[in-house]
């Protein structure tokens, strides 16, 4: 399955873009990610549209983390 992951930052826009990307793992609520060089916890994941041929399209909104929770 290929994932078509849209994600949104909670917070300042100008200082973290978000972005979309193609992705063979399915993005898991609670988990941290890295995009570029700053690490995200995804806080919620949201399937857009139904899986279809072996693809499926999520909205995955993530908030950076403080440096010392990382």
């Amino acid at each position: 399955m290929i994932y078509t992951v849209s994600y949104v930052v909670v917070g300042d826009k100008k200082k973290y873009p978000g972005g979309i990307m193609n992705q063979y793992e399915r993005p898991v609520m609670g988990e941290e990610i890295r995009l570029g060089d700053t690490l995200f916890k995804v806080m919620e994941v949201k399937r857009m549209l139904p899986p279809s041929d072996d693809f499926e399209f999520l909205h995955v909104t993530i908030q950076p983390l403080e440096e010392n929770e990382a």
